[in-house]
């Protein structure tokens, strides 16, 4: 089959940017390869900016037994990326004097343990708190004692307490159910159910009509079913290949960390508050948008409600959600262009974060995936070199301060992360951006070049570095 045969039907975009120019496919396209390769019942997709829909797409059915169409109206669960309403309306809270960020978590729960005496209120909301995901507490894929026995919050809350603290709070990063904690303090410090709340503070004044907090036994109108890929021997289901989504108590639906239910455009709406003032103050944007620190002010990723990630050049704030009830959400935001992509489907596993990268290369040809980028001559080779030694030493405990700004960020990337770059056997280098022009500055540092690389490992990682006019490391981009 020919090249033109092959992409006949297919409509390509032809981008530059600076020194790069590769084909993107049109949105639809991206959206209709990604539902064929998974087999996704049924999504829904927004991109929005300065709160005006620019594209919006839904496909497939919402329940495959009732044959019922995906439509503008189609309610999701959006899993964790439930985080983010926890969030506002935590800080929400904080405006009003409810509570202090720096308050310890005790002050609300006190019979919590003593070694969650230092755990204070922003951890929870930054993952920086020690505490585990409750996820992790029986084995995933074979287990769903957990959800199936815990009736109540204060059972779920009950686990927690009974489980050792991953680190001294506040010294280093660990995805948590962290949100899960605030909504009992929600409940505590207001009176309130955390639905009750989150419908009085948000849900109500954004006009958000379809926004819900789930449980299995409401009625939802447009209530979207959600589907998982089963394997034989997945908590022992007997069933193979896509069935509906695995059960849980019914308390486990509507947790403060992963339990609403809505639309698209309800999402769209509430992620334009957030970024236009409509909801938070001036310093309560700055806290969830920008990345928080440690208690030794190394920086790190997991603001409130967002995972902040420098890209390109760019700030990007994004956070998905995947739930064992069988759904798949994504939302990936350009803060600074009030630019939104919402993701919803209900497949769980059947998302991936270049997807919306690929999405975002139609409006910022910069943010398409590295890996698209056409290869290019070295003319530094030495630099590369220095590069390569630098990837292969980063997740040791003290860097080369030849190759690192000050500012460098060293607990930005997971241990994990950094130790998949570590194994790097090779590097080839693709090519370079002089960005001095565009005032680019992350973490107080102007940046003036971005270098990309591919770095062959167990598998391939495509990544940018950001280099300061000396040519010191600022950022690492996180891998594709």
């Amino acid at each position: 089959m020919s090249r033109s045969t092959r992409m006949s039907g297919i409509v390509l975009f032809a981008f530059c940017f600076n020194s790069f120019c590769f084909a993107q496919l049109n949105i639809e396209e991206i959206v209709k390869q990604r539902i064929e390769e998974k087999n996704i019942p049924g999504f829904a997709f927004i991109v929005a900016k300065n709160g005006k829909i620019l594209k919006e797409g839904y496909y497939g059915v919402a329940n495959l037994e009732l044959n019922v169409p995906i439509t503008e109206k189609s309610v999701f669960a959006i899993a964790s990326m439930s985080k983010t309403f926890t969030a506002t309306a935590i800080l929400l809270m904080a405006e009003e004097g409810k509570l202090s960020l720096y308050d310890p978590v005790r002050k609300y729960i006190p019979e919590a343990p003593a070694s969650w005496e230092l755990i204070t209120i922003k951890q929870l909301l930054t993952h920086s708190s020690g505490l585990v995901d409750e996820w992790e507490l029986y084995s995933w894929d074979k287990s769903n004692k957990l959800f199936l026995d815990s009736q109540s919050d204060s059972l779920i809350l009950n686990h927690l307490f009974t489980t050792e603290l991953k680190f001294r709070p506040g010294t280093d990063v660990r995805y948590s159910c962290g949100p899960f904690v605030l909504g009992v303090v929600i409940e505590r410090i207001t009176g309130q159910y955390y639905e009750e709340y989150l419908k009085k503070v948000i849900f109500i004044p954004l006009n958000l009509n379809d926004a819900y907090v789930d449980h299995p036994y409401k009625i939802i109108p447009n209530r979207v079913s959600g589907y998982f890929n089963h394997d034989t021997t997945d908590m022992n289901t007997g069933v193979s290949g896509i069935g509906n989504g695995i059960l849980m108590a019914p308390v486990a639906y509507g947790r403060a960390d992963v339990g609403i239910r809505t639309t698209a455009r309800d999402l769209s709406k509430f992620y334009d508050a957030l970024l236009t003032g409509k909801l938070l103050n001036e310093n309560s944007m700055n806290i969830m948008f920008n990345s928080p620190t440690l208690d030794n002010g190394n920086y790190i990723s997991t603001a409130p409600g967002w995972m902040i990630w420098p890209m390109s050049g760019n700030l990007i704030a994004e956070h998905s959600g995947a739930f064992r009830t069988g759904f798949n959400s994504q939302a990936y935001l350009v803060p600074k262009d009030n630019f939104v992509i919402i993701l919803l489907t209900n497949l769980h596993g059947s998302l991936k974060f270049t997807l919306t990268q690929q999405i975002a290369g139609n409006y910022f040809p910069e943010l398409s995936p590295i890996s698209v980028k056409t290869l290019k001559t070295d003319n530094w080779p030495e630099l590369t070199a220095e590069h390569f030694n630098f990837f292969k030493s980063i997740d040791s405990v003290t860097l080369n301060e030849k190759w690192i700004h000050k500012n460098y960020p060293k607990s930005y990337l997971s241990k994990a992360l950094k130790k998949s770059i570590a194994s790097a056997e090779s590097i080839i280098f693709l090519g370079e951006d002089g960005v001095s022009s565009k005032n680019i500055k992350l973490f107080g540092v102007r940046i003036h070049k971005l270098r990309y690389y591919k770095l062959i490992a167990s598998k391939e990682l495509y990544t940018a570095v950001s280099l300061d006019k000396d040519g010191k490391i600022v950022f690492v981009d996180y891998p594709e």
